[in-house]
């Protein structure tokens, strides 16, 4: 029995081990196959990256072609051109006539525009040395001609300030754009919803909705047309001077050397006191006739105060006089203390007279001795 036993188990043990033998080598040819299949991915990846990395550095790639070496250029599809000048003129009205002919042949329009002939409100009559007229106006002048016409306007007068700006409109113009068309897709979505809504409360809402997207697109579009316009037409705000003289060549100063320097100075400090009294003398001329006017005032004030000072005064003397004859005889003998209400307001009180010394012993008794005898 154990001879049949240990022959079935040495076979047994030669099958189990061939069998794992042949399931480790097809595992293991399946992971070579996976491994094989990971690789082959791998490299794909890889090559697909570096196809990536190739199209960004030579700008082909849509998602990554912004690098911070590279300088982009500016779009300039919406660009709103806009000048400041100032013009001083001799011949004002034909100066402004010039301006009206240069805004027709180059087909541009009057935006608006303010007219000042120098006169204040405060007077009717003024000549015209005092008048200094001035015209503000803001001019829209097509893009194409922004230019040229500048440079027609600078020659009608004496150019004494101008600034350009320009401002790029462009970004703003395409997220508009972008918000306006998913507006639209938001408002067709909302159209189709109503078209299939039975319920009258769920339309209502719809329709509500599907009115404050409406309003939002035409807020859109309104913006999108005002850009529009103002890239199609620049602007200009002219400032035009009516001046008496003007010098088209500028005073040049030099200032060289310290002695220039000086004399420069002591120039405009001459100058500047000149124009000081200048100034003061006709502040004092204009001032004159009010000054006058308040002295007579003040004189005849003055007067009228030192009049009642003095009648004020007679009165009291009167009063005093009055008195004085009224008062009662003064009595001889002891002297009476004066009346204060009797004494006159500018007379000092006087002082009481002495009083009479007392008689000696013998005064009293010579006089008993003559009253004896008699």
């Amino acid at each position: 029995m154990r001879k049949i036993l240990i022959p079935l188990a040495l076979a047994g043990t030669m099958l189990l081990t061939s069998c794992g033998e042949g399931m480790k080598t097809a595992d293991r040819a399946e992971t070579n196959s996976f491994a094989n299949q990971a690789g082959s991915s791998a490299d794909y990846k890889s090559d697909e990256a570096y196809a990536d990395s190739e199209a960004f550095e030579n700008g082909e790639s849509s998602s990554m072609s912004y690098k911070q070496s590279e300088v982009k250029a500016i779009n300039k599809q919406m660009l709103v051109y806009s000048c400041d000048m100032s013009i001083d003129v001799l011949e004002f009205d034909q100066a402004v006539d010039k301006i009206h002919e240069l805004i027709n042949n180059y087909n541009g329009f009057i935006e608006s525009e303010n007219y000042n002939d120098g006169g204040g409100s405060t007077r009717w009559q003024y000549t015209d040395n005092e008048k200094w007229k001035t015209l503000y106006t803001t001019i829209r002048i097509p893009s194409a001609d922004y230019e040229d016409f500048c440079k027609d306007a600078e020659d009608i007068g004496d150019m004494r300030r101008k600034s350009s700006s320009v401002q790029n409109l462009t970004t703003e113009y395409s997220d508009l754009r972008t918000t306006l068309s998913i507006y639209e897709a938001k408002e067709k979505r909302y159209l189709d919803i109503l078209a299939d809504i039975k319920d009258e409360q769920d339309a209502i809402s719809v329709e509500n909705e599907l009115t404050s997207i409406q309003i939002e697109i035409a807020k859109i579009k309104t913006r999108m047309n005002n850009i529009e316009n103002d890239v199609a037409y620049s602007f200009i705000n002219l400032t035009v001077n009516e001046v008496r003289k003007y010098s088209d060549k500028p005073v040049v100063e030099r200032t060289d050397t310290f002695g220039q320097r000086l004399k420069n100075t002591l120039t405009k400090t001459w100058d500047s006191f000149l124009y000081f009294l200048e100034n003061l003398l006709f502040i004092i001329i204009r001032m004159l006739p009010f000054l006058l006017v308040f002295g007579i005032i003040i004189f005849i004030i003055v007067k009228i105060i030192k009049f009642f000072c003095k009648r004020a005064e007679k009165r009291k003397k009167a009063k005093y006089q009055q008195r004085m004859q009224q008062a009662p005889p003064i009595m001889q003998g002891a002297p009476m203390p004066p009346n204060p209400q009797m004494i006159p307001p500018n007379v000092p009180p006087q002082a009481p007279p002495p009083a009479a010394p007392p008689a000696s012993s013998d005064n009293s008794g010579n006089n008993s001795d003559n009253k004896d005898n008699k």
